[in-house]
């Protein structure tokens, strides 16, 4: 019997999955406020625009299911209440829907690269206290981001889900699977671009 999709979205994005997560490494001890901002700030350059594209791919019915997960409001919120400029969002460099994010036509790569985007708020369960205590910040302000859905992540993750297997036709199973690998791979080149760049370097020695 074939994987269901979520199965597969699962298995086939563990490794670029674990390569973003390793390469943020926000539970560390040594993080330091400024670099958390800017953080922050790759953060909304991404989520703003791909919100925006990911949205164009809903039909009508899913409107309101997509807009009670929009993020981009929690990352503007947290930038401003750790820089103290409420408007301070608005010179952010953002992420080119054509050279920076995943392709997404069909609402099978929307909910690919959806999967990786809402799958984020479990692991923020765990970053939002830990940036909390180590940035002395009051909780929910400054790291609502990653706090998410707060107590309500579990059941938006089921949520989700269920959504996910009523409306993803299985002839997209194999695009929506390398949206959310593009999605992850995409998110690693904006958030990481110094990582990305030391990659592509060739090795001291090598032949030119």
């Amino acid at each position: 019997m074939p994987l269901d999709l979520l199965s597969r979205l699962k298995s086939e994005t563990a490794a670029c999955h674990a390569r973003l997560e390793n390469a943020l490494d926000l539970m560390r001890d040594d993080l330091q406020r400024d670099e958390y901002i800017v953080l922050l700030e790759r953060f909304y350059g991404y989520v703003a625009p791909w919100e925006h594209a990911a949205a164009a791919c809903m039909p009508a019915s899913l409107a309101g299911f997509f807009d009670e997960r929009r993020k981009a409001s929690l990352l503007a919120a947290d930038l401003a209440a750790l820089t103290g400029e409420p408007h301070c969002v608005a010179s952010v460099p953002q992420a080119d829907s054509h050279d920076d994010l995943p392709r997404m036509h069909t609402i099978g790569e929307a909910f690919g690269s959806m999967y990786v985007m809402e799958g984020s708020t479990l692991g923020g369960r765990f970053i939002a206290p830990h940036v909390a205590e180590r940035l002395a910040l009051t909780p929910g302000i400054g790291n609502a981001y990653f706090d998410g859905y707060g107590p309500r992540t579990g059941s938006m993750w089921n949520a989700f889900r269920a959504t996910v297997t009523a409306n993803v036709p299985q002839p997209q199973y194999d695009d929506a699977v390398k949206a959310a690998i593009a999605t992850f791979d995409s998110l690693h080149a904006w958030l990481c671009p110094e990582a990305v760049d030391a990659h592509a370097q060739p090795a001291p020695g090598a032949a030119s």
